[in-house]
Parts: structure tokens; sequence; C-alpha cells
């Protein structure tokens, strides 16, 4: 078996979750998306995103049908049609497919003959052809679907025809109420996403299909049913990501895993760029992979800070990192314009509050740049002198500051190497008696859980990605709550007691331990060290305000409205603050010229008192210069919206301006272009006096709410909020 050529496969996911005269199917939104980052990913043998269409919520035949059509007659490989929504049984016997504008009592109108499907797949050149139903009495598209054996044995001869459907024909499939996915495609995801034992690699249709029946009959739903010609059982669409137990992986292992799926995250939508073809980096500098995400990282950092495409462009053209010839222009623009589209839609990865929950944030792309300029480095240095490292991250990197070159140049390239397993120093203790006491301080009984469940809980991240930081910051906390149960035990038990012995080593053992803690967090690098510090209930709460706002931001469209207003406004533009101001006269231009050179803008903060409902933040020339430029925004702080814009920009501590002029054509048309952008740094005292005010208005506006709960990454009363409040302008003008 192998899976299918992604240049010769298509894949179409056809779902609706809104209907005009049906109950809605809210999963099935979740479906489509699941199942397309699956195919698009490593499991699914990496399909162009070109090559796999979703198509949400057709309205009739023509919009549900093109799609399969087109690519019905381009897949030569392997053609996958998906379908979930409504399904319509007839009195013949055969199936309908209700699309938005079907009605119950029409089932002809305006719904989508499953028998027009099936002739569009049958039609197609490809060697393997993958039908999966996810409706209600789906199991009648099984009647007849490959013909009779003669018609369709030279086509499915070597490889096959296969259709997996959600029922029975006369079984309505199940969405269970609030389920992120509806129960099948539900199953299928997770056996995909997660594998299956005892299975071997890749995943064939038939041993998908028996473990989702065995999972859905052991719960009780619908069991879905099959039907194959040819080879068709042997298809197989993805890798089984399940892998034989090995033995436990050590903290260095887990955060290379860690890297790994940051790399992964911030490529997934770029797979497919020119720029980024093989070949076209030089492989002298260290793994193509990573140098990828590093450039990644920049284009996103320098977006972040006002740069055009222009200057970002240049930026990549006279890099070192490619090889010749050199990416064109075109190719440049293409992948600046992917890296902008993938920060406005998701911060970077498939994730709205944290990097696919990797507990890196959204509104801080810097801090994954110099995360991963830290570990290219320390990569770097295992192989080259430290000289030669600092020299190229100078030159690839443009890190110039000699400090900042010294400090990230000596990071060791596995920190975690030497950390030692607690565990297996307490089992190898002599005295039976020693281990045990350290297990039970570790443990409930020692109040240690109790230390690890709220660390835990003020996390940064949503997930459990970071495994190394987890453990790692798991027996911090850990050990910190026994080394003081322990000192109490020691100081309470007379000199002479026999036990006073087995404390006292169980305390050494700790003592021992947090030494190499603390050496292990001292050699990486300091976002990592961000993540694992202590968090007060304040920054948690800030942490769960971000990663819902952010949310929020990430999930709607960008577009550019131009202000009407001739004063300064502040909105956002992707998970980041972002303010525009328009000059009108000559002058006022002339000015902006000037200090767009030379820089020259200087923010301050008025408020009454931190509990204020107002926030002021101008925005003038030091000491009103020559052009008496001067702009003040004004913030809410009884809108939620306002409260977050400016807990962003506390965080942020830098915002950029957009500086645009109007002009009035001959059709009385009003029409706005850029004169240029500044990045202007708040700096710590602004940034933390923001910071206070915005968490003061939004504990008023949030009585009662706290940071996230363990493994949630928001705040439900922010959330509901925000769900019925205006959002920002998009205040970011298109280069």
């Amino acid at each position: 078996m192998r899976l299918p050529d992604p240049d010769a496969t298509r894949v179409v996911l056809i779902g609706v979750a809104e209907y005009q005269h049906f109950p809605p199917l809210p999963a099935v939104r979740n479906n489509l998306t699941k199942l397309a980052k699956l195919f698009r990913s490593p499991l699914g043998g990496g399909l162009p995103d070109r090559h796999c269409t979703t198509v949400l919520n057709p309205t009739d035949i023509v919009s549900a049908l093109d799609p399969v059509h087109r690519a019905a007659s381009e897949a030569s490989d392997t053609l996958v049609v998906y379908f979930a929504g409504h399904g319509m049984p007839m009195s013949d016997g055969s199936l309908r497919l209700a699309v938005r504008n079907s009605e119950r009592g029409r089932k002809q109108y305006a719904s989508v003959a499953f028998d027009d499907l099936r002739a569009e797949v049958l039609d197609s050149m490809a060697a393997n052809k993958v039908v999966i139903l996810d409706c209600c009495y789906s199991g009648a598209a099984l009647q007849g679907f490959m013909g009779s054996t003669d018609e369709v044995a030279d086509g499915t001869i070597i490889e096959g025809t296969y259709v997996m459907t959600a029922s029975a024909a006369t079984q309505a499939a199940m969405a269970p109420p609030h389920a992120p996915l509806t129960a099948f495609t539900g199953e299928l995801v997770k056996a995909i996403a997660k594998g299956i034992a005892g299975v071997p690699d890749p995943l064939d249709m038939s041993s998908l299909y028996r473990h989702v029946h065995g999972q859905l009959k052991s719960q009780g739903m619908p069991l879905p049913q099959q039907r194959a010609s040819g080879l068709g059982h042997d298809i197989a669409l993805f890798h089984n990501k399940w892998r034989q137990p090995t033995e436990k992986p050590t903290l260095s292992t887990k955060r290379e895993e860690w890297f790994r799926e940051i790399h992964h995250e911030l490529l997934g939508r770029l797979r497919d760029v020119s720029a980024f073809a093989q070949g076209k980096l030089r492989p002298e500098f260290g793994d193509s992979t990573l140098i990828r995400s590093l450039l990644v990282a920049r284009i996103a950092t320098q977006l972040a800070q006002g740069k055009s495409t222009t200057v970002i462009s240049g930026m990549l053209a006279s890099s070192g990192v490619f090889a010749t010839p050199h990416p064109n222009a075109d190719e440049l623009c293409e992948l600046i314009t992917e890296v902008q589209f993938a920060y406005e839609t998701d911060g970077l990865a498939n994730s709205v509050s944290s990097l696919g929950g990797l507990g890196l944030s959204p509104w801080a792309p810097e801090s994954t740049y110099i995360l991963l300029i830290e570990y290219w480095a320390a990569q770097r240095g295992r192989s080259m002198p430290r000289p030669r490292v600092e020299r190229e991250l100078s030159e690839l990197w443009d890190t110039a500051d000699t400090r900042v070159l010294s400090a990230i140049s000596s990071l060791p390239p596995l920190p975690l190497a030497t950390y030692p397993d607690l565990w297996k120093k307490m089992k190898a203790e002599p005295d039976l008696r020693v281990g045990t006491i350290t297990a039970t301080m570790l443990g409930e009984r020692g109040g240690s859980d109790r230390a690890w469940e709220h660390w835990m809980s003020t996390r940064p991240w949503s997930t459990l990605k970071a495994r190394h930081l987890v453990q790692l910051g798991g027996d911090l906390v850990r050990c910190k709550e026994a080394q003081q149960t322990l000192a109490q035990y020691v100081h309470l038990t007379p000199a002479d007691h026999n036990s006073r012995a087995v404390f006292v080593r169980a305390a050494e053992i700790i003592d021992e331990q947090l030494k190499d803690i603390e050496l292990a967090i001292e050699s990486m690098s300091d976002i990592e060290y961000d993540l694992l510090r202590e968090r007060t209930a304040d920054e948690h709460f800030q942490d769960g305000c971000l990663a819902t706002f952010s949310k929020h931001l990430l999930k709607r469209s960008q577009f550019f409205t131009p202000f009407e207003e001739h004063k300064m406004n502040h909105g956002t533009w992707a998970a980041i603050p972002w303010w525009s101001l328009v000059v009108h006269s000559k002058q006022e231009q002339r000015a902006v010229e000037d200090f767009l050179k030379r820089g020259g803008l200087q923010l301050g903060v008025h408020t009454a008192s931190p509990d204020a409902e107002e926030l002021v933040i101008s925005c003038e020339e030091p000491g009103l210069g020559p052009s008496w430029t001067a702009a003040r925004l004004i913030f809410d702080l009884r809108d939620v919206v306002h409260a977050c814009e400016v807990l962003l920009l506390g965080r942020r501590q830098s915002v950029v301006v957009d500086f645009l002029t109007e002009h009035i054509n001959e059709w009385d048309d009003r029409q706005v272009h850029l004169a240029g952008s500044l990045d202007l740094a708040l700096g710590p005292e602004i940034g933390a006096k923001l910071t206070d005010v915005a968490t003061c208005a939004l504990r008023r506006l949030l009585p009662g709410s706290s940071g996230p709960a363990l493994y949630h990454d928001g705040v439900p009363a922010l959330d509901r909020l925000l769900s019925s409040s205006r959002l920002p302008k998009i205040a970011r003008c298109p280069r």
C-alpha cells in the first residue's frame, strides 16, 4: 500500500451546517476544518491546499456538485468526496443530500440526488475513488454505487472504489448536542489523528472502518457501513500515527519534539510556496525546516512592525540563506503574502489563543523569532566555532547587539541532555524508606499535587504540547513544596529518632534535584524561562483575557475601512494593536515625511487613576516641534473591547502608526493613501501603567472572573461579552 500522489489527488469536503428548513448542524463546520487539516498534514501526505476544496453551506445543486466535477476531472491518482449534513430517504430507496435551501416536504427541491454525485465520481479517471457520507440514511447510497461488476471491473481491477457511510439505509446518524464534531466524523478524525494500534502504516480504509465501527458500537451509536470494489478496501489515505510503545522519552527528546511541532505549525500553510521549494536554501546553514521557520517568523515580525512588502522583499533578496539563483521578486512577494495571510487568520499557526497550543503568543511574533534564533545558534554551535556563529547571527539574522550575540551563541545545543530522572534516583536509594518518603512528599500527601495543579492552571499555554516545560515545571513546584514539608519534618523529629535520618536523606535528594532543575532552566532560552516562571493572579487573568480577545480578533475577516473623523484612530490588525492618523495640509505632510525619517513621536498616558473610566493616550512631537503635530486617542474603559485593546498595548509595549493622506478625486470619491508607518515603543513604564489600568477595568467588567481553568485557554465571561460587542476596526492600511 501507498499514500496517494498529492499532485494527482483531489479532495472535496462538503458540509452543510446551516439550513433554512432543517435543524442546524454546527458541528459540521468543525468536521470540515479538522478533515481539511488532516489531509493537508504529513499524515495525509501533505496534500497541497489547492487540491483540498472545502464547500461550506452550498445552497443548490450547482454550488455542491461543481467542485466535485472539477476535482473529478483533475484527479488521476485518487479522488475523495466527503459530505456531512442532513440526508433524505426517497420512497424508491434512493438518497438525496439536503443543502442549505432544501425543504423537508419537497425532497426533490434544491437538494442533491446522490445518484448525481455518484455519476460525477465514477466518471473520473482517478484510479482510486473514495466517498464518505456523514448523514442520516446514508446507507442508501451503498445500493448500487458500484454498478454491475462488468461495468466497473476494468476501472477498479487494480486500484478500486470505496464508500463509507455513517449509518444504514434506515438509520439516522448522530450529531450529539454541543459536541465539537458529529459522532461518526469525530471517531474518524480521532482514529486518523491518534492512529490505530496493531494496524500497518499506511492506514487502509478497511482497518479504518473496523476501528470506527467498533468505537461507535461501544457507545451505542448508529453503526457505519462500507462497500468496495476491486481492491478498494486497500486504499490508504493517511499514515498510521500509532507506533509501538518505546522507552520513555527523555526531557531532551521532548524539547526537540516541541521545536518540531513549532516548525510544523509555522510552515503548515507554506509548503507550496515556490521560494521554499527544494534546493532554494543553502544547505551549509543547517536544517532547511528550521531555516524556513526562521524566515517565516522574521517576516511576521517585520509585518507586525509596519514594514512594507517592498522592504521585506529587499531583506529577503539580500539574505544569505537562499541558494543561487535567488527567488525572484514574484516568489518573494508570494511568500510574504502567504505569511501575512497566516498571521491575519490564526496568528501564524492553527490556533487562535497561542501558537498551536505551544505557548507562544500571536501578539508577540518577535518572541517566536527570538526563540528560533536561539535554537538555531545552539544547533550551529555543535559544529562551528563561537566567533563564526556570532558572525552568522549578525549577517544572516541581523542580530547586532554584542551582548545578545554573546548570550545567544553561548547556549548549549542540548540543555536537558544530562537532566536526571528524579524517580530513577529514588528507586536507586539503598534505603527503601528514603524512596518511599520522598515519593510521598512529591505526591498528594505532601501537598505537591495541589502545588502542581495550581502551577499548571496558571500556565500561558492552552495544551500540553510543550511537554519538556510541563515536566520540568512540574518537578520544580513539586520539589519546592516537598522541600518545605520535609524541612518541617526534620525540624519536628527528635535528633535521636530513627526516622530523622530518613527525612534528612529525602531532603538531600530534593535539594539536589532543585539544583539540577535550576541548572536546566538557566541553560534554556529566556522564552522558555518565561513560560516556566510562577505567575501572579493578575498575570493569569491577563493571559486568559488576551487569549480570549485574540480568538475573536483572528476569526473575523481582515479589511481596511478609511475612517471619517479627522482624528487618530485606534484599532487592531490580526492580534496586535495598530493606529492610523490622517494628515491633511501640505505642511502636515512635510512634517510626517520628516519624522518618518528621523522618528521623534512621543507618547503620553493620561488617566485620573487606575480605576478611571477613561484613558487618553497622546501622540505628539517632543515639545511640540515645528509641525505642531499632535493627536489624542480616547479609550472608554467601560467598553470591554477598548479595555482589551489597552491590555494588548500594555503587554506588547509597542504600536505601529500608519500615516495616511486623503484625496478627493474628480468623482468626489475619497481616496486614502499610505504615506508611511512608524513603530513606536511604549517602554516598560508606560506598558506597566496601561496593563494595570486595563486589568482594573476588565475586573470591573468581569466581576468574579479569574484566569482560565486548567487546560482551558480563555475567560468564559469575556468570551460572552466579546461575542455581543463590536470589535475594533482593522486599522492597518494595505501595503
